[in-house]
């Protein structure tokens, strides 16, 4: 009965069509038949974790933002507002060293959030333009944000289109053992650790050395900087420092960003193929299944031609009242079958 498994598909979903209602593509599949599609062609688009083998279609490509913009975007912010607490100079108090310089400190430590108190507005007008400064730079953290999900969301789909693609090619069970292969990959993150312990060793180097700074008091400047907390209490005071400051503070918290999106690729990594093994998997009937269904001790199913009704119905391809169409094609079948046995069997004697 196993050997006319493809050909009862068949008969379930012409009784399907009869019925006018469409079968889903992609029946369910024997997992270990003999007569599962061989490897005939090679994998031109190979399911990975990274998905960096397959282009993603062009509806994927034209939603991915632009990175180069939004990179003009922030260099425009950052001049705007250098300029505009440089002609706000005076209406700025705390502790000053150079105009130009302690306007760019003021915009960076501003716009990444640190805000350690060591240069505030005081005035309506300086209050007023801060205000703004801040508004549009959170609106430009959230831009950053959407690209961020923009990429993982635009990777997961394609690690799923290209598991269903090769799934189509091989069949779910090759696709399977692809899936299984698959390893996460966490040089990124160790890359991005490593960078992260440079430049907080590089800071507390510099606090140490130009600012003065007691070790202990700069290992805690360099903590509440890098976690953009900025109590204030310890902060960069001279030209130099702020100098240094601007250049450590910028690429700092882009390195702790760029940290954060990498944990987060690899979670979505592994949970992208947890749903991948569960989508072929949901699509697949195992050879064990079928040889259970002819035992009829579960009362609901009395062979394998049953079964494989059954699980068409539980997976919403037919409906009740079209069993009954394809449960008579198949007694038809099975009628034919036995005349041909029994001529056989004449034929013989």
């Amino acid at each position: 009965m196993l050997g006319h498994f493809n050909s009862i598909i068949a008969m379930a979903s012409n009784a399907a069509k009869k019925a006018k209602l469409p079968m889903a593509a992609g029946s369910p599949t024997l997992t270990n038949d003999e007569n599962a599609p061989e490897k005939t062609s090679s994998q031109s688009c190979k399911t990975t974790p990274a998905a960096a083998n397959c282009t993603p279609p062009i509806t994927f490509r034209t939603d991915c933002p632009d990175i180069k913009r939004l990179g003009i975007y922030f260099g425009i912010y950052m001049g705007v507002g250098t300029m505009s607490f440089y002609a706000l100079k005076n209406h700025i108090r705390g502790h000053k060293t150079n105009d130009f310089i302690d306007s760019l400190y003021l915009c960076v430590v501003t716009m990444t959030t640190v805000g350690y108190g060591d240069l505030v507005p005081h005035s309506f007008l300086s209050q007023l333009v801060c205000s703004i400064f801040i508004t549009i730079g959170m609106c430009l953290v959230g831009i950053v944000v959407k690209i961020a999900a923009s990429y993982l969301v635009v990777k997961q789909q394609m690690v799923l289109v290209n598991a269903l693609q090769l799934s189509k090619k091989l069949g779910p069970t090759e696709a399977m053992k692809e899936i299984e292969n698959l390893k996460i990959d966490y040089t990124k993150c160790l890359i991005s650790l490593i960078a992260m312990a440079v430049h907080f060793v590089l800071g507390i180097f510099v606090l140490v050395t130009v600012e003065g700074m007691d070790f202990t008091d700069a290992i805690y400047c360099a903590c509440s900087t890098m976690t953009t907390v900025g109590f204030g209490d310890e902060s960069f005071s001279s030209e130099f420092g702020r100098m240094f400051g601007v250049v450590w503070i910028s690429t700092g918290t882009s390195c702790l960003g760029q940290l954060f999106l990498y944990i987060a690729e690899v979670y979505t990594d592994i949970e992208t193929k947890k749903l991948v093994k569960w989508v072929l998997t949901s699509n697949t009937i195992a050879k064990k299944d079928l040889e259970a269904a002819d035992n009829p001790e579960n009362d609901q199913v009395y062979g394998a031609a049953d079964f494989i009704i059954y699980k068409l119905k539980e997976m919403g391809k037919i409906k009740q009242e079209d069993i009954s169409i394809a449960m008579k094609g198949i007694d038809n079948v099975t009628k034919d079958l036995d005349v041909d046995l029994q001529s056989d069997s004449s034929q013989k004697k």
